[in-house]
């Protein structure tokens, strides 16, 4: 047998092979029972300060299996750290961490957002429930980009015999790697949308639809691709039906922002929270100690930041300034940005004004913009989601 056959004879029947394994060899196996949960399995870690080992690659099937047994001497460690029973451990893992992260079923989100992204994911022509029609009480597991966020919009494009786009959903947790799923990338789906159905044939001739890359791959590899959202929101408009347009509009009128701290709350706070970030996901003012302590920088925002032991980094900086009107005012404050940017090793620099925003990156020890476009620009949904793909927040 190849590693691929089995793979798929270990996840068909995994619950039933570890617990013989636990009970064959209490000292060495654990049961494994979070089937397509991975997700869970993963909230209890980060509670308790479990180290999980790497996650294997996708096309690596041994790995995936192997990583059954590289959990259990993670979570033997565990027992054997705190002193627990192989009966304690078991209770821990499925009763009791459970229902200190919310409960089994906590990533599944009741109160859908406001959608942020739009994926396709493919399912089969003969698929009952791809064909479901606004069930809401219907959660399904499917496989998608693990850059799904709950509320995202999920475009259904049925296969053979079908070949057309049916229905949309709604993403009803956050997108996630689970090495025991087949696919391997996975969200939960819900809420179905039936629309008319547009036709592979129709999508190819249609000469908005017909540009998008994936077509050119006559649909194969399509679960999880990314739309932009004008093509979601062509989409959206040509079913006739009622779905969710994937729309920013910019808060606030930037002509009326007197002075830095204006330009914070009216447009920056409220563009990361659009960008998926949140309160806790950003420092705002960081004081960062240089040398004797006689000396501190303080960038605006700092995204993902992290302190450790004096030695501080980021993922990105914003500065702020009311008013950057001319090249050389930008170039100046480029200078001060790129300060705090190489001191915390930050893969972006980002410049907000009440006109602009301006993005330079770690790669060019940011000195060429890669992004700048005024805020009112940002209204129009692709312009956004190629900002969002620079600095949005992709795992909320």
């Amino acid at each position: 047998n190849t590693d691929k056959e089995l793979f798929e004879c270990f996840i068909s029947w995994m619950a039933d092979f570890t617990t013989y394994l636990a009970i064959q060899y209490p000292g060495v196996f654990i049961p494994y029972y979070f089937e397509t949960n991975y997700n869970v399995l993963t909230l209890i870690a980060e509670a308790f300060s479990i180290n999980l080992p790497a996650l294997p690659k996708k096309a690596d099937y041994k790995a995936r299996i192997w990583h059954y047994v590289e959990l259990c001497k993670v979570f033997w460690q565990f027992r054997e750290e705190n002193q627990l029973s192989f009966y304690e451990l078991c209770a821990f893992l499925y009763d009791f961490g459970p229902s200190y992260v919310g409960g089994i079923d906590s990533y599944i989100i009741r109160d859908i957002p406001a959608p942020k992204a739009a994926f396709f994911v493919g399912g089969g022509g003969d698929n009952s429930d791809a064909e479901a029609e606004n069930d809401e009480k219907l959660i399904e597991r499917w496989q998608c980009s693990p850059d799904t966020r709950a509320g995202d919009l999920i475009v259904m494009y049925l296969r053979t015999p079908i070949s057309s786009i049916s229905s949309v959903w709604r993403s009803l947790s956050v997108g996630f790697i689970d090495p025991f799923f087949y696919y391997y990338r996975c969200t939960f789906i819900g809420n179905p949308k039936k629309l008319p159905r547009i036709s592979l044939h129709e999508i190819k001739t249609d000469p908005i639809l017909g540009a998008m890359p994936i077509v050119a791959k006559n649909m194969q590899g399509i679960n999880g691709v990314e739309l932009k959202p004008s093509e979601y929101n062509y989409i959206a408009k040509k079913s006739g039906a009622e779905l969710p347009l994937l729309e920013y509009v910019v808060p606030g009128k930037s002509s009326h922002l007197e002075n830095e701290k204006a330009v914070e709350e009216t447009l920056i706070k409220p563009l990361l929270d659009r960008l998926g970030y949140s309160e806790a996901e950003y420092v705002q003012q960081m004081y960062i100690e240089i040398g004797n302590h006689n000396h501190a920088l303080i960038p605006d925002f700092v995204l993902h930041p992290k302190s450790n032991g004096g030695h501080y980094s980021g993922f990105a900086i914003i500065e702020a300034k009311r008013s950057i009107i001319s090249v050389k005012q930008l170039e100046e404050v480029k200078v001060q940005a790129r300060s705090y940017a190489k001191l915390l090793g930050t893969a972006y620099s980002v410049i907000a004004s009440m006109e602009k925003i301006w993005i330079t990156s770690a790669k060019d020890d940011y000195s060429k913009t890669i992004f700048e476009q005024s805020w009112e620009n940002l209204s129009e949904g692709d312009i956004f989601f190629a900002l969002e793909r620079i600095i949005g927040n992709r795992r909320m």
